[in-house]
């Protein structure tokens, strides 16, 4: 896959607000997701077993900061989770 079509891979996977997914990725497509993602948590679910030497990540785009969380953060979170499902239901349909 070429550069391009990588970066057209990702904006349509994580469209409408979605910031969590997982993907086949190869080690040179996670390099480049880590470069233009640097604040993404990326963790490998499976091992690398087909020929195009791909491998299940999890992949955060919007990692959850690690801090005592008041109830505004809690229902902002509520929020953004509600607006995800909606627009994969939107998807769905």
């Amino acid at each position: 896959m070429s550069k391009s079509e990588f970066e057209q891979f990702l904006s349509e996977s994580f469209k409408e607000g979605v910031s969590f997914r997982e993907l086949r990725l190869s080690e040179k497509e996670v390099s480049h997701l880590k470069s233009h993602y640097p604040a993404a948590i990326i963790r490998r679910t499976s091992e690398v077993n087909d020929a195009l030497k791909k491998s299940w990540y999890e992949v955060h785009l919007s990692p959850i900061r690690k801090k005592p969380e008041s109830l505004d953060s809690i229902r902002e979170e509520n929020s953004r989770l509600k607006r995800e499902l909606e627009a994969l239901k939107k998807m769905k349909n």
